[in-house]
């Protein structure tokens, strides 16, 4: 009898190999002249696919005369993707592009006067216009705009500035379409993609509004149902706007709607295993067949890969082959699971590059003979934060075990000044059972871990130095206190000692 993950392996090899045949592409094809380069090569970036947004990168090298071609053979839909002079480590410009199958864009750009001088030729060149205006206006979407900064707390307000938001997107598409007149089909797709950008942003305020700290505990207070009165306006599924992120971002936010009451009546740490299986019942039973409802699966289960809850995938691994979704999604979710599988229970501890607030190298492998609970966090990362006091808590229960269990928080901070003063805002070094320590994010080990699964992440390590638990209770959750009791145990057998 195979085991779960063996069970779970042989779903995704057959999902990644088989099925249903491949959707038809058509080729898109960027050319362009750089007029006093600084440098040899350009690059276009565009995401790896609908789940994973892993940009794929491909450089052209100029020639005497600052002329490229970029060639991309293969698009099923139409793509965001990014334009940049230079390696893409270290561009000196980057560009949104809108790139459709059957495209022949021409870019041109100056070096020297890059905004003033850029100009688009062919089919694609107005939608390209259309893009730069968008990020000339901060308008590309709601968090990065003014009026998503800092973010509303209350109904109210938060109404308001999306109203606002919306008005001014709607101002730069109006404006776009007079200088460069866009085809019919794409202007009526961006204007309701502004509006699902506005609904995404007005879906994502329950976090923030319900609860006392976000993410944690209870819910303290609900949303008005008819706070929800802006969905009326937003006719769903519309699968022909699935290729853009405003859309997709506010289908998963509908689903989350849809899932409230459930979670308004479970703590938050509760609901976080339940959602997955919950999210894709609800999905399967409540939007008809079509690619939102294939994408939304298809998400739900990348979600459940990427969160660890193993336990819940295999059955709904099974139901999604059932569907003969499309090859994309299906080698997205291998890909996926191969690239987490350094994660799983059993597997060594991975060797991270540290750095302790002394400035000293600190190595996981400094802590081998003992449990370690790792939290990965960033001092930018709200949930992160929130989960300070109850980390705090449950340190001094355990510091009588400081010589069996140590807590090691890792920060994946890209500034080493922001993380010490988070370390002392939130009171990290209190106890005598911390360590603090600031990750590389150079380290290739440590940017896959942050680029697969963000932050927060919680593991769980054992004294032989294999993982535990990739996917350990957060601090708040009541069940955090009981798996390292239940380890400390195991432990102390294995060792023939006292817990």
């Amino acid at each position: 009898m195979p085991s779960l993950i063996q069970q779970i392996i042989i779903l995704l090899l057959a999902m990644a190999s088989g099925g249903a045949a491949a959707q038809p592409t058509a080729p898109a094809i960027l050319r362009g002249r750089v007029l006093h380069p600084k440098d040899s090569v350009v690059f276009l970036a565009r995401p790896r696919s609908l789940l994973d947004p892993t940009p794929v990168m491909a450089t052209a090298r100029l020639n005497a005369a600052g002329r490229f071609t970029v060639e991309l053979d293969s698009l099923r839909r139409p793509l965001a993707a990014q334009w940049g002079l230079g390696r893409p480590a270290r561009a000196r410009r980057v560009i949104p592009l809108w790139l459709a199958p059957g495209d022949t864009l021409t870019l041109e750009i100056d070096a020297k006067r890059p905004q003033r001088s850029l100009r688009f030729a062919g089919r694609g060149a107005a939608a390209n216009y259309y893009r730069t205006a968008q990020q000339r206006a901060r308008v590309e979407n709601f968090y990065d705009a003014p009026e998503g900064r800092p973010e509303p707390k209350s109904p109210a307000r938060m109404r308001a500035r999306a109203d606002r938001y919306r008005q001014r997107a709607e101002a730069v598409l109006a404006e776009a379409d007079r200088a460069h007149p866009l085809p019919p089909t794409f202007r009526r797709q961006e204007a309701a993609a502004i509006r699902y950008a506005w609904g995404q942003a007005l879906l994502g305020l329950h976090m923030d509004y319900e609860y006392r700290a976000w993410g944690q505990g209870p819910v303290v207070r609900k949303l008005p149902e008819s706070y929800y009165s802006f969905l009326a306006e937003l006719p769903w599924p519309q699968d022909s706007l699935l290729a853009h992120g405003a859309y997709r971002g506010f289908a998963v936010g509908y689903v989350r709607y849809l899932l409230r009451e459930r979670r308004q009546r479970l703590s938050f740490s509760a609901f976080v295993p339940r959602q997955f299986p919950w999210a894709y019942d609800t999905v399967r039973r409540v939007l008809p067949a079509g690619p939102t409802r294939t994408y939304l699966l298809a998400q739900t289960l990348d979600d459940l890969l990427q969160a660890g809850y193993e336990s819940d995938l295999a059955p709904l691994l099974a139901h999604f082959q059932t569907l003969g979704p499309d090859q994309e999604l299906r080698a997205a979710l291998a890909r996926r699971q191969a690239q987490l599988a350094f994660t799983r229970a059993g597997q060594p501890v991975p060797n991270f590059t540290l750095t302790n607030l002394a400035g000293q190298p600190v190595r996981l492998a400094d802590f081998q003979g003992q449990l370690v609970y790792l939290d990965l966090w960033a001092s930018w990362c709200q949930p992160c934060r929130a989960e300070a006091p109850a980390l705090r808590a449950l340190q001094a229960r355990f510091a009588a075990q400081a010589g069996q269990l140590v807590f090691v928080s890792l920060s994946i901070d890209a500034s080493a000044a922001a993380w010490r003063r988070a370390v002392a805002a939130d009171h990290l070094t209190d106890a005598p059972n911390q360590v603090q320590a600031l990750g590389q994010m150079a380290d290739p080990a440590l940017r896959r871990l942050w680029e697969e699964r963000g932050v927060p992440q919680y593991w769980l390590l054992g004294p032989d130095g294999r993982i535990l638990d990739g996917n350990a209770p957060r601090p708040s959750d009541p069940a955090a206190a009981t798996t390292l009791e239940t380890a400390l145990r195991a432990a102390a057998g294995s060792l023939g000692r006292k817990p």
